[in-house]
């Protein structure tokens, strides 16, 4: 008898823009996305719609920064830990895939499905199929937490056991975990669960857990000499200090959750340090130093925060990690330094504009400070951006593209190429989105009410293919005036914002530039070992590599294949305007013929 077990998935995202306009139901979109029919979908053949054509997979952030993916590790835990004699099978479509899992192992317990906005169609295709062996289908994530109707309306009305498709939405907390594995071996699942602690203390190291391989940088390839041995030994650990976010921003998807289900919760920092004592248990090396804590902005906490980095000192806890947090900290002198001194090696810091007017549109809480200190926003993210410098930390930057007092005069001269000489100067890598909005945001509501979405009103089908594109690589909404309203002109900017930081010459330069800072305020271990501050310095030459990533990502996604045309060819085909068309066609072409 075969052992009882789960499988925890996070699905690849597909480019199926090519099929907007085309598909009338979710089985129309299977039928693209596994080039089989639908119509002939049946308990005994479900598994080949399992086999998603692979020529079609859009490469994600995920993949390119080789980050696992923290939300199915930390449900796998959950799962785990409320069954522990089952086995709890990881997969990602890539690696592992579920049908490869289910005809080794017969079919699972149940499988447990973590969706964002652009992996959320597969996750319909895979939820359809897999309802169609009599296989239990849970849905959780973000994307199920801020548009749960979409898995009634894309899911459970076109799969022939609706009964056995349920969704979490909130966090997938012990209250939730608990009474859903206990359902499951009832076969009682219910229709939903609402969780509301986003992460908890005593998940983690069950050893009831098949994990994946591990991932690799394969684009870091690209670098001479250094390349390839980064690919093969660093890996990048997320974990989470603390989750869930106490504003409303109306850009962000959880902007229309109650504040209930969106409260900002923490762990204590032994079980912190707990986990990444676990994930070094057999020793500390590139796979096991460098960490991403995950919360949205890591000065929220506020004195847990200062526990958590005391904590780490005291333990001598031998990590470099990264964090996102916003450019205030570079005023709090004392905090800075505990940063540094407790690992802290790379910032991601949200800028998004160097407009003081496109800052007040988004409601940026840097406003007061920049008008209260009379310089221009340039002149204080600069003061600012050199005095993390100089305390040996690394910087990549988000910036906006696509707010209202944006210019675009010409393919060489507009508010990408302001921002990418920006980031050259100060030695800082970037992220570049175009304006977008997020499932589920007020922004987005609005949009919808408006009728200025690009590609379908909520609900549609259209609407479900184009989530695809809601992974910060294209907008979905009508550009405003100040880019023409083309959707190709707010690309070409933020893909210009990266290009040129994307070069060899430059990251490297912004690697070794440094890799010298990073060794003059070493870490507190650092500090004690010259071993150690010489790792610091490694770290702080190699950060600005990975992001150098995200040029790379972008060139993946823009340029067209044999198979499936990139952004650039698919907004240029749509784009209306002669004197843009003109303008862009051989730029164009440039990344058709790739």
């Amino acid at each position: 008898m075969r052992k009882k077990y789960y499988i925890v998935y996070n699905p690849v995202t597909y480019n199926l823009m090519e099929s907007i306009g085309k598909c009338q139901t979710p089985l129309d979109l299977l039928s693209d996305i596994t080039n089989k029919d639908a119509a002939q979908l049946n308990q005994e053949n479900y598994l080949g719609y399992l086999d998603f054509d692979t020529r079609k997979e859009k490469l994600g952030m995920v993949e390119t920064f080789a980050i696992e993916s923290y939300s199915i590790i930390y449900v796998a835990n959950q799962v785990a830990k409320f069954d522990p004699n089952a086995r709890v099978i990881l997969s990602d479509g890539i690696r592992t895939r579920i049908q490869d899992i289910i005809r080794k192992n017969g079919k699972p317990a149940g499988v447990f499905i973590s969706a964002m906005s652009s992996n959320f169609p597969t996750a319909v295709c895979t939820g359809i199929a897999l309802n169609h062996g009599g296989i239990p289908v849970v849905l959780g994530g973000i994307h199920v937490s801020s548009s749960g109707q979409d898995v009634d309306i894309f899911i459970k009305q076109h799969v022939p056991n609706p009964e056995l498709v349920s969704h979490v939405r909130g966090g997938a907390d012990s209250d939730v975990m608990g009474p859903l594995i206990r359902d499951l071996n009832k076969g009682t699942l219910a229709q939903s669960y609402t969780g509301y602690k986003m992460v908890e203390d005593k998940v983690w190291g069950h050893e009831n857990i098949e994990f994946m391989p591990p991932m690799r940088m394969e684009l870091l390839r690209r670098l001479p000499i250094v390349g390839n041995a980064l690919a093969d030994k660093i890996r990048v650990n997320p974990t989470a200090p603390y989750l869930g976010c106490p504003y409303s921003c109306s850009f962000c998807s959880i902007s229309s959750l109650p504040k209930d289900l969106r409260q900002f919760t923490m762990r204590t920092p032994e079980d912190l340090i707990n986990e990444i004592e676990y994930i070094q248990r057999q020793g500390v090396n590139l796979q096991t130093r460098l960490f991403f804590f995950l919360a949205d902005n890591i000065i929220l906490g506020g004195k847990r925060l200062e526990e958590i980095l005391d904590l780490l000192l005291e333990r001598r806890t031998k990590i470099n990690y990264m964090v996102q947090v916003s450019i205030e900290i570079a005023d709090n002198n004392r905090l800075l330094k505990k940063l540094r001194l407790s690992g802290a090696s790379h910032l991601f810091i949200g800028f998004e504009s160097l407009d003081i007017r496109d800052l007040k549109f988004i409601g940026k809480n840097v406003v007061k400070d920049i008008e209260a200190s009379h310089k221009s926003v340039a002149e204080y993210y600069s003061e600012r951006i050199k005095k993390i410098q100089r305390h040996g930390m690394t910087i990549h930057g988000s910036f906006i593209l696509g707010l209202p007092h944006d210019y675009f005069n010409s393919i060489h001269d507009n508010t990408g190429h302001d921002y990418g000489r920006f980031c050259l100067e100060h030695h800082i890598g970037v992220q570049a989105t175009p304006l977008s909005d997020l499932p589920g945001s007020r922004d987005f509501i609005q949009t919808q009410k408006n009728k200025t979405y690009l590609f379908g009103k909520n609900g549609t089908m259209d609407y479900l293919i184009a989530l695809v594109i809601c992974d910060l690589t294209e907008g979905n909404r009508i550009p405003n005036e100040s880019v023409r309203k083309s959707p190709l002109v707010l690309l070409h900017m933020a893909f210009e914002t990266i290009n040129c930081l994307g070069k060899t010459r430059y990251t490297f330069r912004n690697a070794f530039y440094m890799m010298v800072k990073s060794f003059l305020y070493p870490t507190a271990n650092g500090r004690r070992s010259f071993l150690t501050r010489l790792n610091d310095a490694l770290v702080g030459f190699t950060v600005p590599l990975l992001v150098s990533l995200y040029k790379d990502h972008a060139d993946k996604v823009l340029s067209s294949t044999p198979h499936a045309r990139g952004a650039f060819e698919r907004l240029y085909d749509m784009e209306k305007n002669p004197a843009i068309k003109r303008e862009f066609r051989a730029y164009v072409n440039e990344f058709v013929h790739r």
